[in-house]
């Protein structure tokens, strides 16, 4: 199965509000769909294919970055806003379902080198040569803002920093929305105050960006696990034996931690689900395991073939595609109060 290469552009614009005076607990965690080999293992969880699955988009999509922050910040300019939409950039660069293409900070960094190259004291021969990028195909479009509030609790104030995120996916060639939601990512931290004001500890100003970061990390990740939903990646069975199988994809092509999967075929026209199973991505393949067959009686004698033939998946093509899409680990571990 040949490896095809999709592009998409974010374009970002970075506002900052702010306000006081909430009052309850707020929640900082943000809820992601997924899915685990838990769901499967002990329940009657159905075995179905996720939604827009397509053979078309079992690739890695490449996409061109462009964050552009609103330098209209008011009473919160020094908030580093722009060093914010420089780390989504980078960060988002760590989802192995894209390859990331830089349309801003990467297109300066391009320009510099070009001015220096210019100047005559490198090889001529070997130049920098224009007219090589990837165009985009697909752009991802979002508008950020900024939102930084204080309020107190019993023995302490707590600062929530907010970045929100209002985004679509554009087909380029075709102009229509193929996704568009809002994604919103918080951070808090405590400061603890005197009665007559003066700060004793906690968090202070030097630790802004930290919390910025954070927020802005939490986005991030309901961003990429929607359109991991949306755009779930896949391959083609190469190997079956017993539970065991191989797929033609690996974290080259978009795979990355332990990936939940759904098994398929194709009958009569119909795409029919046989299995979930889980993978654990090679560089160009992945190794996976079945979790559980289908109870599906319309399919039941498919599955007894797949077990009675161990070439079955060579004179049948069959499929797998992801459930839900895993996040850099790191996402985890970077940024927290």
């Amino acid at each position: 199965m040949s490896i095809g290469i999709k592009h998409v552009g974010i374009l970002a614009t970075a506002i900052l509000t702010g306000c006081a005076g909430m009052q309850g607990k707020v929640q900082t965690d943000p809820t992601l769909h997924t899915v685990s080999s838990a769901d499967y293992k002990s329940s009657k969880k159905p075995i179905e294919l996720p939604q827009n699955y397509s053979t078309k988009n079992y690739k890695r999509l490449v996409v061109a970055v462009n964050f552009f922050p609103n330098q209209d910040v008011g009473s919160y300019k020094n908030l580093p806003i722009e060093t914010v939409s420089t780390m989504m950039e980078t960060d988002i660069s760590k989802l192995k379902r894209f390859t990331i293409v830089s349309r801003h900070l990467g297109q300066k960094g391009k320009a510099a080198e070009k001015r220096f190259q210019d100047m005559g004291t490198t090889d001529a021969s070997s130049r920098m040569r224009f007219g090589k990028g990837m165009n985009a195909d697909y752009g991802l479009v979002a508008g950020v803002s900024a939102v930084k509030e204080e309020y107190d609790r019993i023995d302490h104030n707590e600062v929530l920093y907010v970045i929100r995120v209002d985004y679509q996916l554009i087909d380029f060639e075709t102009d229509e929305i193929v996704e568009a939601d809002t994604a919103e990512g918080r951070a808090i931290r405590k400061i603890f105050r005197l009665p007559s004001g003066k700060v004793i500890g906690g968090f202070d100003q030097s630790q802004e960006a930290d919390a910025l970061n954070q927020a802005s990390i939490n986005a991030l990740k309901i961003i990429a696990n929607k359109i991991g939903n949306k755009l779930p990646v896949g391959g083609q069975l190469t190997g079956f034996k017993g539970n065991r199988f191989q797929i033609d994809k690996g974290y080259d092509n978009g795979f990355m931690g332990k990936q939940i999967v759904t098994l398929y075929m194709s009958d009569m026209g119909i795409d029919l689900p046989l299995a979930v199973g889980e993978v654990t991505p090679g560089a160009a393949q992945s190794p996976g395991k079945i979790i559980r067959w289908s109870n599906d009686p319309d399919v039941k004698d498919i599955i007894a073939d797949i077990k009675a033939d161990p070439l079955f998946f060579k004179k049948n093509e069959m499929f797998a595609v992801s459930n839900g899409m895993p996040l850099p680990p790191e996402w985890d571990k970077n940024y927290k109060d």
